[in-house]
C-alpha cells in the first residue's frame, strides 16, 4: 500500500470515528446507541456479522442476553437468548475477565469457549472462521455488556458462502480490536450518561480528553480535515434545538457546540472568540412596555445577530436577556469588526424604527487559543466579566455631566 493510499484511508477512519461520535452523542435512546455502535463495527472491520450481549439478572442469577444481532449472510433468529455469564463461552469468557479476545481459526482451535459457537453455526448453516469479542465497561469497571464481531472479510461487499468462505476470510488485526474497543467504550459510557446524567458528565469529558489525545498524536492528518469538521458543525446546527422565542440555539444546544469547539480548535490549533451579550434596559421595557414588547426586542436584536455572523459561527440564548456568541476561526480583531457591524445594525434599527424602545447592548470577549486550556466555563466567565466592564463604564458615561 502506497503511503498516499495509507494516508487516505487513516483520514477516511477519523473522520468517520468523528462522525460516529457526533452522532451517538446526540442520541438518547439506548437501544439505538447499541445498535448503531453494531453496525459500526461490523462496518469498520468489514465483518460479515456481529452481535451486542447485555448483562441482565434473572433469579438472581447473571446472563449474556442477545440484544442485537446482525449477519449479512444468515437470517440471526436468536434475539434474546440468554448465555450464562461464565467462561464456557468466548463472551461469558469476555464478560468475567473483562478482557478482549480474538480468535483467527474457530474451525480448528479446540478451545473449550467455542462450543456455542458450533452449537449457533450447526442451527443456521453457517461457518465462524474467526471472532472477536470485546467488552462493554462502564464508569465503575462494571462489564454491562460484549460487542462481537465475526468473519472478517476481504470486502464489505462478498456475500459469504459454503463455497467461498474460506478464502474470502482474513485475520482480525490488533488495530481492529483497538477500534471496537474503543467504539465499546463510547457506547458504554453514553448509556451511562443516559442513566446517570450528573455522574456520567465527569466520564464524558474524560473520553472527550483521550479523543482529543488521540487526534493530536495525528496532527498533520487532521490539519487536512477542516472542511469536514465545518460539514460537521453544520450538520450539528440542522438537528440542534432552537429557543422558542428567539430562533436561536438553547442554552444546553449552545454549551455542547461550544465543547465541540473547544476539541475541534485544539485538532485544528485555531482560535476563536466567546462574546457574551447583555441586552440593556429589557427589566425597564418589560416594566413600562409590558413582557410582550419585551419579548418583540429580544427577538428583533435576535433576527440582528442572526444577520450579523458567519455561516460557520453560533449564536445561542444563554438565559433572559444574555447571550452568547461563538465566532469560529478568529481572533479579538475579527471578533471586534463582527461586533462593531452589529452595532451598526442596532444603530440603523433603532433611527428607523418606531418602536418607543431602542435596542442597546453591552458585550465582552473571551478568545481561545489551543495552548490555552481553558474549559467552556472558563471561556463564559471571562466574557462575562469583560462586558460586565462595558456595562460600568457606559454606565459612568452617563452619569458623568456634558
Amino acid at each position: 500500500m502506497s503511503e498516499r493510499t495509507a494516508s487516505q484511508e487513516l483520514k477516511n477512519l477519523i473522520r468517520k470515528l468523528s462522525k460516529i461520535g457526533i452522532a451517538i452523542s446526540r442520541e438518547k435512546n439506548v437501544d439505538s446507541i447499541l445498535e448503531m455502535i453494531l453496525n459500526e463495527s461490523i462496518d469498520i472491520t468489514n465483518s460479515d456479522g456481529g452481535t451486542i450481549y447485555t448483562v441482565k439478572e434473572f433469579e438472581g442469577q447473571k446472563y449474556l442476553v442477545i440484544t442485537f444481532a446482525k449477519n449479512y449472510s444468515v437470517d440471526f433468529q436468536f434475539i434474546g437468548y440468554k448465555i450464562p455469564l461464565d467462561e464456557k463461552s468466548i463472551v461469558g469468557f469476555v464478560a468475567k475477565n473483562a478482557i478482549p479476545v480474538t480468535i483467527n481459526n474457530v474451525q480448528s482451535s479446540q478451545n473449550s469457549h467455542l462450543q456455542q459457537f458450533k452449537l449457533f453455526d450447526k442451527t443456521l448453516g453457517y461457518t465462524t472462521i474467526n471472532v472477536m469479542a470485546v467488552p462493554m465497561i462502564d464508569y465503575q469497571g462494571n462489564v454491562i455488556g460484549v460487542l462481537q464481531v465475526v468473519n472478517k472479510k476481504k470486502s464489505k461487499e462478498i456475500k459469504l458462502t459454503p463455497e467461498n468462505i474460506l478464502y474470502s476470510i482474513v485475520d482480525y488485526t490488533n488495530e481492529d480490536e483497538e477500534i471496537v474497543l474503543s467504539l465499546a467504550s463510547q457506547a458504554s459510557l453514553l448509556i451511562e450518561r443516559i442513566h446517570l446524567y450528573q455522574r456520567i458528565e465527569k466520564n464524558i469529558a474524560n473520553t472527550r480528553y483521550a479523543l482529543i489525545s488521540l487526534f493530536n498524536s495525528m496532527k498533520q492528518v487532521i490539519a487536512n480535515l477542516s472542511e469536514d469538521i465545518l460539514i460537521e458543525q453544520e450538520e450539528f446546527k440542522k438537528f440542534a434545538t432552537l429557543d422558542s422565542l428567539t430562533g436561536l440555539f438553547t442554552r444546553n444546544e449552545g454549551m455542547v457546540y461550544l465543547e465541540k469547539q473547544i476539541q475541534l480548535s485544539k485538532m485544528n490549533e485555531s482560535h476563536f472568540v466567546v462574546c457574551f451579550v447583555d441586552v440593556d434596559g429589557l427589566k425597564w421595557v418589560n416594566d413600562t412596555y409590558g413582557h410582550q414588547t419585551g419579548d418583540e426586542l429580544l427577538k428583533n436584536f435576535s433576527q440582528i445577530l442572526k444577520e450579523s455572523i458567519r455561516s460557520y459561527d453560533i449564536a445561542f440564548r444563554y438565559g433572559g436577556d444574555e447571550f452568547v456568541v461563538v465566532l469560529s476561526k478568529a481572533t479579538l480583531k475579527e471578533a471586534n469588526i463582527v461586533f462593531s457591524r452589529i452595532q451598526d445594525k442596532i444603530t440603523k434599527f433603532n433611527m428607523s424604527s418606531s418602536h418607543a424602545y431602542k435596542i442597546e447592548i453591552s458585550y465582552g470577549f473571551a478568545e481561545y487559543s489551543p495552548e490555552s486550556n481553558f474549559t467552556a466555563e472558563d471561556l463564559i466567565k471571562i466574557a462575562d466579566e469583560n462586558m460586565y466592564k462595558m456595562k460600568k463604564e457606559k454606565k459612568k458615561k452617563k452619569s458623568c455631566p456634558s
